[in-house]
C-alpha cells in the first residue's frame, strides 16, 4: 500500500524550491542563472556544488552527488524517504498525510514484531496489578518515576511460568514461531515463558521496533545471574542497534551531540534527569553497524563509559575506530561512582552534567592515556609514552595540532623540538589524507551512442515535447537499460500527464534496477542547454550507430544464409538502411 499519491509528494516538491531549502543547510552564492555552495557530501574547501533554480536540482562536480531536494535533504540529513518529504514540507508550511516517525518501510518481520509488542504490554499490564506492587516499589527506590517506567516501556514477568505463554497462543500465535523469537523455551516438547519472575526493559531497533527484552531480578535473588537477555534471533541482533536510538536520533541531530554509554540503566537514568539524547551499547565493543548508526546523525559523539578498566580500554578501542571513520569524538571519564547511573545517583544530575559540558577531545584523552601505568621520570617509561604520541599525531591531518603537541613534549620533557620532528616522519606514511589522495573515481569511457542515449533521455526527464520526439523519429533503444528507463520516462508523463526532471527523480528513487543509472545521466546532462536541435542531432548519432551494428549483423547473417532469394532480402534491407544514413 502507497505511503502517499504521487500528486502529494510532487505538489510538496513544486511548492519546495530547492534554492530556499539547501540554504538552509549551506550558503549558496548566485552565479549566472545558478547558485554554488560548498559540497557537504565530501571534504570540499571550494565552491563544487551547483544548485539550478530552473530545474530544481543539484550537482556536485567533484564527488558526483546529484538530485532533487528530497534526495539532498535525505542524504544531508541520513534520514528516510518519507522523513525527508515531511522535513520539505514542513519547511514550505505544508502538511502531510503520514506520519515519518514510524518505521515506513515494509516490514519484512510484521508478525514477530507484534509479538514482541503484545508481549511488552502484557509485562507492562503487570506492574500495573496486585502482583507488579513490590517491583514497582524496587523500580521507585531506584529513583525511577511512573513518567520514565511508561517511556521506556518497563514491565514485569510473572512468577508463573506460562502466562505469557497462554496469552501468545490463545490469539493464535504458533509455539514454534514464539520459541524462534525466544519469547518462550522448549524443553523435551514442554514450552515455557523465557522470562519469569523479572522486571523487563523492551530493546528496540533503530525504527522503534522491539526485538527483544533484558529482564532483571529484583528481589535480591543468590545464585542466579542478575540480567537475562533474548537470544540473538532474526530480528535481533545485539551489533545492529543502540539502545533508545530510535527516541534519541533526532534529539541529538538537534544538539550536534549524542552521548555513549554502556549499559540500558546508564541511558534511563540519563533520560530521566533530562539528557535524552543518549544512547547504550548495551556492552562494550561498538560495531561497525553501531558506528554507521552514530555516523548518520552527523554530530559529535561523547563516549562516557564505565569508570573501570574494561571501560577504559574499550573508550580507546571504540574511540580509534570512530576516529577512523571521521566521527568527531570527545571523551568523559568519570570518577568515584563506577558508571552513570550510579554518578548520578550518588552525586545529582547537576555534577554529571557539569562533566557531560567538558568533555575531552579524543585525541587529548589518548594523550592522557598514554599516561597510564608508565612512570615518565623513567626514561623507557618516558620514550615508549613519547613515541605512541607521535604515531598517534601521524595520523592527525592537522598542521596546527602537531606543531602545538611538539612543541608542548618538547619543553614539558625537554626534549629536543628537531629530534621530535624527524621522528614523526618516519610515521608520516600513515597520515590520513595520503588514504584520500587514492579515492579517485574513474570514468568509464563512453562511445557516441551511449552519449547520445544518455541525452536523449536527459531531455525527456525535461519537458514532454522531447518525450513525442523520441517516440517519432526513434522509439527504441537497442541497450535494455535505456530501453527500460525510456519506457518509465513515458509512462510516467502519459499516468501524470506532465514531467520534470526533479520529479522524475523521485519516481525512480525505489526503483533498484534503473535509479543509479538515471542519477548518472542527469549528473552528467545537468548543464546541457535543452533545444530541439540538439535532440534531433542526438537522435541522428543514436540512429547511425544502430544502423551500422545492424547493417554488420545482416552482413554476417548474409554470409551463412545459401538461400539466393533470402540473401537478396537482407541485401535490400541494408540498402534501405545505408540509405537512411544519407
Amino acid at each position: 500500500m502507497a505511503l502517499f499519491s504521487n500528486d502529494e509528494i510532487n505538489n510538496i516538491r513544486a511548492n519546495a524550491d530547492i534554492v530556499n531549502v539547501i540554504s538552509s543547510y549551506i550558503p549558496l552564492t548566485q552565479k549566472g542563472r545558478n547558485y554554488l555552495g560548498v559540497c557537504p557530501f565530501h571534504e570540499d574547501h571550494s565552491p563544487s556544488m551547483s544548485v539550478s533554480s530552473d530545474k530544481q536540482i543539484y550537482k556536485c562536480f567533484a564527488c558526483g552527488a546529484a538530485g532533487n531536494v528530497f534526495t539532498f535533504v535525505q542524504d544531508y540529513e541520513n534520514v528516510s524517504f518519507a522523513e525527508a518529504v515531511s522535513i520539505v514540507a514542513a519547511k514550505c508550511g505544508m502538511e502531510v498525510s503520514f506520519d515519518p516517525t514510524k518505521n515506513v518501510a515494509v516490514d519484512n518481520y510484521a508478525k514477530e514484531h507484534k509479538i514482541m509488542e503484545l508481549s511488552q504490554k502484557f509485562f507492562a499490564n503487570n506492574l500495573k496489578t496486585s502482583f507488579g506492587k513490590e517491583a514497582v516499589k524496587y523500580l521507585n527506590e531506584r529513583g525511577l518515576s511512573e513518567d520514565i517506567i511508561k517511556e521506556f516501556g518497563i514491565g514485569l514477568s510473572l512468577d508463573t511460568n506460562d502466562s505469557l505463554l497462554q496469552l501468545l497462543t490463545k490469539k493464535g500465535y504458533k509455539t514454534d514461531e514464539l520459541e524462534e523469537i525466544g519469547i518462550v523455551n522448549n524443553s523435551n516438547g514442554t514450552y515455557y515463558d523465557m522470562f519469569t519472575k523479572r522486571i523487563t526493559f523492551p530493546l528496540w531497533d533503530k525504527d522503534g521496533n522491539i526485538i527483544g527484552f533484558s529482564a532483571r531480578v529484583y528481589r535480591g535473588e543468590k545464585n542466579v545471574s542478575k540480567y537475562m537477555n533474548s537470544r540473538e534471533n532474526k530480528i535481533f541482533h545485539k551489533g545492529d542497534t543502540l539502545y533508545n536510538y530510535h527516541n534519541a536520533k533526532d534529539i541529538a541531530k538537534r544538539e550536534k551531540e549524542i552521548i555513549v554509554v554502556e549499559g540500558f540503566m546508564d541511558a534511563i537514568r540519563m533520560s530521566s534527569v533530562g539528557i535524552k539524547n543518549v544512547v547504550a551499547l548495551c556492552g562494550t565493543a561498538m560495531t561497525k553497524d553501531q558506528i554507521s548508526l552514530l555516523k548518520k546523525l552527523r554530530c559529535k559523539v561523547i563516549l562516557c563509559l564505565d569508570n573501570d578498566n574494561a571501560g577504559l580500554i574499550a573508550t580507546v578501542s571504540n574511540g580509534d575506530e570512530l576516529v577512523k571513520e571521521n566521527v568527531e569524538t570527545y571523551v568523559v571519564r568519570l570518577t568515584g561512582e563506577k558508571d552513570p547511573d550510579e554518578y548520578i545517583l550518588a552525586n545529582g544530575a547537576e555534577a554529571f552534567i557539569e562533566n557531560i559540558k567538558k568533555p575531552l577531545t579524543y585525541f587529548d584523552f589518548k594523550m592522557d592515556y598514554f599516561k597510564h601505568n608508565r612512570d615518565l621520570n623513567k626514561v623507557e617509561d618516558l620514550s615508549q609514552y613519547v613515541n605512541d604520541v607521535l604515531k598517534t599525531l601521524s595520523t592527525v591531518d592537522d598542521s596546527i595540532l602537531r606543531e602545538v603537541t611538539l612543541n608542548k613534549i618538547s619543553k614539558e620533557y625537554n626534549l629536543s623540538l628537531d629530534v621530535l620532528k624527524n621522528r614523526l616522519e618516519k610515521f608520516e606514511p600513515v597520515v590520513i589524507r595520503e588514504k584520500e589522495e587514492k579515492k579517485e573515481v574513474v570514468k568509464t569511457k563512453k562511445d557516441s551512442y551511449m552519449i547520445g542515449s544518455e541525452r536523449i533521455l536527459y531531455y525527456m526527464m525535461n519537458d514532454e515535447k522531447y518525450i513525442d520526439e523520441y517516440q517519432t523519429k526513434l522509439g527504441f533503444f537497442n541497450d535494455p537499460m535505456y530501453r527500460e528507463i525510456a519506457n518509465e520516462i513515458v509512462y510516467y508523463y502519459e499516468t501524470n500527464k506532465e514531467i520534470t526532471v526533479a520529479d522524475f527523480i523521485t519516481y525512480v528513487s525505489s526503483k533498484d534496477s534503473i535509479k543509479g543509472k538515471v542519477m548518472e545521466i542527469v549528473n552528467e546532462s545537468i548543464n546541457d542547454d535543452l533545444t530541439m536541435e540538439a535532440m534531433d542531432e542526438y537522435i541522428d548519432a543514436v540512429l547511425k550507430v544502430s544502423h551500422k551494428n545492424e547493417i554488420k549483423r545482416l552482413k554476417e547473417l548474409m554470409k551463412k544464409e545459401l538461400d539466393q532469394d533470402k540473401k537478396m532480402k537482407i541485401a535490400l534491407q541494408i540498402m534501405e538502411l545505408k540509405k537512411e544514413d544519407v
